[in-house]
């Protein structure tokens, strides 16, 4: 049995839909007439999955499902619209709002049912993704994504795989990822430079930051730093510290191969190396590729359009780098919205072509051996 919030002004289809839902599905409806009673009822007590009008007076259903991707408590449940808005401009609205599923009315309460269930087994079916160690996310050309995709891919596992993880951000040169989360990055790194004494589990844990999913950041400064960065031994030193409190480290590193950024190469198991099809990103990543000939079995290469396009298919930049691209990600015209919001579209719409491609490429970076222990 399921916990199942309805949300429709229509009172005569909420009374079928309860109906239908308790009867011939076994589950517990919970009802609501308007978009913003749905929403507080939802977040006083998650349902298990949510079906949404779209045409509701106040609060209308986009809105309803946009706020439910944006609570923890509800970012993850399952949700349906049901609405006689039935274009595909329609269909592409409620998707890119947050939606699962876009049911045009009128629909029979047999098929209402079997998507129900659909959905409810897909969520209990899921195999749980699991990955362990250490992901280093590298560019030497910015302007890729990068960041963009070591934030949505820690988000996921931190939220929806429930994995302990902590997120870190290796530039010098004011970084981005507590950008993308909306966070202020205070604390942050700087002052481990600083340290005289070792950088132990309980020191560590007054520079991090936490999210409301879950996540944990090792944020970069603000101010860029003059110099390198934070140096080896200090990155070294703090590695080895966080991997006695996290079960995965992701690392987005700067875009040069720097004493900070080889340490972490070093201490990685997989490296996603992240390019896209233009010419400068090409001929940086055929050179990163050289550079990083003694890393070839930790790397995994990511394909990232980040504009409208494709000037180049995966299978003629294979032929280029000499090796396979392990996953190709789409692009994404929400993205910008979501790195202005400070919202990552796998927190908020994880039914957008970026966030299912961040979901789908997880299993390609299980690294070769998950034997490092604990404390590395």
């Amino acid at each position: 049995m399921a916990r199942i919030l309805v949300i429709d002004d229509n009172t005569d289809l909420l009374q079928m839909i309860r109906l239908l839902l308790e009867e011939r599905g076994g589950h517990e409806v919970i009802l609501a007439a308007e978009g913003e009673d749905g929403l507080r009822k939802a977040l006083e007590n998650p349902p298990d999955l949510a079906i949404v009008d779209i045409m509701m007076p106040g609060m209308n259903g986009y809105e309803v499902c946009r706020r439910l991707r944006q609570e923890p408590a509800t970012a993850s449940i399952p949700i349906i619209v049901l609405t006689a808005r039935g274009q595909d401009i329609d269909r592409k609205t409620a998707l890119e709002a947050g939606a699962d599923l876009h049911i045009p009315k009128p629909v029979t309460m047999s098929e209402l049912l079997e998507r129900v269930n659909g959905l409810l087994d897909r969520g209990r079916t899921s195999p749980a993704i699991q990955l362990g160690g250490t992901i280093a996310f590298l560019s030497l050309r910015g302007g890729v994504g990068c960041t963009t995709l070591a934030v949505n891919m820690a988000l996921f596992l931190a939220q929806q795989a429930k994995q302990n993880t902590c997120l870190i951000d290796l530039s010098p040169s004011s970084g981005n990822v507590a950008l993308h989360l909306g966070l202020r990055p205070d604390p942050n790194w700087s002052a481990l430079a600083l340290l005289s004494t070792g950088i132990g589990t309980e020191t560590i844990a007054t520079y991090l930051l936490n999210h409301p999913s879950g996540l944990t950041i090792l944020a970069a400064p603000f101010i860029p730093v003059i110099g390198e960065g934070l140096p080896r031994d200090k990155v070294l030193a703090a590695l080895h510290a966080l991997r006695h409190n996290f079960a995965l480290l992701v690392i987005d590193l700067p875009s040069i191969l720097n004493d900070a950024t080889m340490a972490a190469l070093e201490q990685a198991d997989t490296i996603a190396l992240v390019a896209t099809a233009d010419p400068a990103s090409i001929q940086a990543t055929i050179g990163t590729l050289q550079a990083l000939k003694g890393f070839g079995e930790k790397i995994r290469l990511i394909l990232n359009h980040t504009a409208p396009g494709q000037p180049a298919t995966p299978k003629a930049l294979e032929r280029v780098f000499r090796r396979p691209i392990d996953s190709v990600v789409p692009f994404d015209p929400a993205q910008a919205q979501a790195l202005a919001r400070g919202k990552p579209l796998v927190y908020t719409s994880p039914n957008s072509p970026l966030a299912q491609a961040v979901t789908a490429f997880v299993p390609a970076l299980q690294p070769a051996s998950t034997s490092r222990s604990a404390t590395g």
